[in-house]
């Protein structure tokens, strides 16, 4: 969804965004069912004011041994999106206000409302997706899930990289 700046209005325009039409299809890996919920009105003739919320479930894969993963989704942004020419201070220690970190400069004349939705859905997930926190993981070796099976690769060390230190210990 694309929002032209000219065309928003200062009374504040909601709109609803179903089933996570922001992200492009075609990704298995990622099955996104959310929703957003966006707010955004004119603050002065350069700058909105573009609020939302998006709550739901993603599928995702485990970190460790593969297995789908349903994390809960939630999320409340605000930004400050201007057509007024970004300033650039020099490389030194500066202090940056709130409203410093929440400004988004437009290059254009449109918001681009789908990437900022993607952008806060990543934001949103955790680092690292598990499907339980003792997951084991798959065999570097074998590639056996290991949270189900028992892996059946030899403990041969001896092409280890840490063999030769084993040695050392010997002495």
């Amino acid at each position: 969804m694309r929002l032209l700046f000219e065309e928003i209005t200062g009374r504040g325009d909601r709109y609803t965004l179903n089933d996570g039409c922001w992200f492009p299809d075609g990704n298995e890996d990622f099955v996104l069912n959310a929703t957003a919920n966006i707010g955004i009105s004119k603050r002065d003739s350069e700058t909105v004011l573009l609020e939302g919320k998006i709550e739901g479930r993603c599928l995702t894969a485990c970190d460790r041994c593969g297995e789908q993963v349903t994390e809960k989704l939630h999320c409340e942004f605000m930004y400050l999106v201007t057509t007024r020419k970004e300033q650039v201070l020099e490389l030194r220690d500066i202090e940056c206000s709130d409203e410093d970190t929440i400004t988004l400069y437009l290059r254009e004349q449109e918001i681009d409302v789908d990437e900022i939705l993607r952008e806060q859905t990543y934001l949103a997930l955790p680092l690292r997706n598990l499907c339980s926190e003792d997951c084991k993981g798959i065999c570097a070796g074998c590639g056996v899930d290991l949270n189900t099976e028992d892996c059946c690769c030899s403990m041969d060390e001896s092409n280890s990289a840490f063999a030769v230190l084993k040695k050392l210990t010997n002495r």
